[in-house]
């Protein structure tokens, strides 16, 4: 196949890919939101066709549904061209995806949130979805499991501090920017951000917003980014990703 995205083909390629046993579907739950000066606005939802492509990829008998977007974004929406979803909106809008991709056959539905602000309500939906469905596999690959995975082996393999690597638009999503799409990034208004505990404040960004603890929206420094660091974190998450997949499947 040229391509495992399903927008780019046909219904007969994917009918045809489904006979052939791509029962799998990716969906990539992103956002329309504020990444410091030297980010595009989509990033999240880049990284949600990017990941679930390398995914697929990976897997080898998966497709990859178009990424969701908007999301959950209420805390950045200090900063102009950000959109959020209702919550009750997002979880309509995965409800109906999920819902089409079993009326056509696809037997496991994968979730893979690339937006923090998501990662909650995809996991209510998900335990709600695998009772409603219980015929099909649905699950996210981002949870705390996968995460703690990712978490131990960066610390073996990365010299870039927690602190600088960052939760939002820092030297982490930054360097994984310039591996995948080099073209958005302004490295020359890249700044330091937010670079104490985050987990300290993370109350604080909830309850009043990003801009209460960051005035560029940047958790992290985005200066020390290149895009070696983010090709690497790229194939450890699809590593850990797919592993996780190939745990759960029957």
């Amino acid at each position: 196949m040229k391509t495992v995205l399903l927008e780019e083909m046909s219904w007969l390629q994917i009918k045809n890919a489904m006979e052939n046993g791509f029962k799998t579907v990716i969906i990539g739950a992103g956002s329309i939101e504020q990444h410091g000066p030297h980010l595009p606005e989509g990033t999240d939802s880049m990284m949600g066709y990017t990941f679930s492509e390398l995914l697929a990829k990976e897997l080898g008998n998966a497709l990859v549904a178009p990424t969701i977007r908007p999301g959950l974004s209420e805390h950045h929406m200090a900063f102009p061209g950000s959109l959020t979803l209702r919550p009750s909106t997002f979880m309509a809008v995965m409800e109906d995806y999920v819902d089409c991709y079993i009326r056509h056959g696809f037997k496991t539905i994968i979730m893979l949130p690339t937006h923090g602000g998501n990662f909650a309500a995809v996991d209510e939906f998900v335990a709600a979805a695998q009772v409603k469905y219980p015929g099909t596999q649905i699950f996210s690959v981002m949870t705390s499991e996968t995460m703690s995975r990712m978490t131990a082996l960066s610390a073996k393999a990365d010299s870039m501090p927690s602190n600088i690597a960052g939760a939002h638009a820092g030297g982490a999503e930054t360097s994984t920017m310039l591996e995948f799409y080099p073209n958005l990034v302004d490295m020359s208004v890249a700044e330091e951000g937010f670079i104490g505990n985050f987990g300290d404040v993370r109350h604080i960004m909830l309850e009043e917003g990003m801009h209460a603890i960051t005035k560029n929206g940047i958790l992290g420094d985005a200066r020390v980014a290149t895009a070696e660091y983010g090709k690497a974190g790229a194939e450890r998450m699809i590593k850990v990703m797919a592993e996780f997949v190939r745990e759960r499947m029957v």
